[in-house]
């Protein structure tokens, strides 16, 4: 399948999943893998989430870009702790949820997709959950320079994203080989679709990131997910 394909496969796939999505946050129906794993889980959920929050709480951020917004699991953090925040997203059923879910005032809503849409203004913060690892490797440096092109002097990204686990996905889904960067996933009713995924280390990342002009500090929790902070080298 070529990479155009697999990348509107993606899209439909979350259009598709918009309804279910929160059942792997939450750890239910196909994602439950019992009291103890589920226990590891919500334990370093609690980690990332206080990270953002204390990212939030130093960067003071007047404005905030989201991108791939999803159902607000994060922009639910996000909105009361900055001034304004635009979300982007490819797919108008996860957005729906995310309005409902925010209800904020401070808080704009784009239908578009990341790879296609251009920034109109600068932002002071950027945030992006569970996103990075569905960008192709051949569009990680235009990604990072539309990253870049978008954040104010002295600004902050934040990222948080999945670690190798096979316990973190569904009880059905199969992981791929760290680099191989396409997964097979499967909804609630067996309808199966192609995804762009990579399993970054922070290692790695920081190297590969370096080699775009970034400086960074991530870390990873004992399972589930690396996350840290970004910043263009001066």
């Amino acid at each position: 399948m070529h990479e155009r394909d697999i990348l509107q496969d993606q899209i439909d796939y979350y259009r598709a999943r918009a309804g279910e999505y929160d059942e792997w946050w939450f750890r239910h129906g196909r994602y439950d893998r019992g009291a103890e794993f589920n226990a590891r889980w919500h334990a370093e959920v609690d980690a990332v989430e206080r990270s953002v929050d204390e990212w939030l709480a130093r960067q003071r951020p007047g404005n905030v870009l989201e991108l791939a917004c999803g159902t607000g699991l994060f922009t639910r953090r996000i909105a009361p702790r900055a001034g304004r925040v635009t979300c982007v997203d490819a797919s108008p059923e996860v957005l729906a949820i995310n309005r409902a879910r925010v209800a904020g005032a401070n808080v704009a809503y784009i239908e578009a997709d990341i790879f296609e849409w251009r920034p109109r203004e600068r932002y002071d913060a950027i945030f992006f959950s569970f996103w990075l690892s569905h960008v192709p490797d051949s569009r990680l440096g235009e990604f990072w320079g539309k990253v870049g092109a978008a954040l104010a002097p002295n600004g902050s990204v934040y990222l948080i994203d999945s670690a190798y686990d096979p316990t973190s996905t569904a009880k059905d889904h199969v992981l791929p080989g760290r680099a191989e960067g396409v997964a097979t996933r499967k909804l609630n009713d067996g309808r199966e679709y192609r995804i762009v995924k990579y399993y970054w280390e922070p290692r790695l990342l920081a190297e590969r990131l370096a080699g775009l002009g970034w400086s960074t500090s991530i870390a990873q929790t004992a399972n589930y997910f690396i996350y840290g902070e970004a910043r263009p080298e001066m």
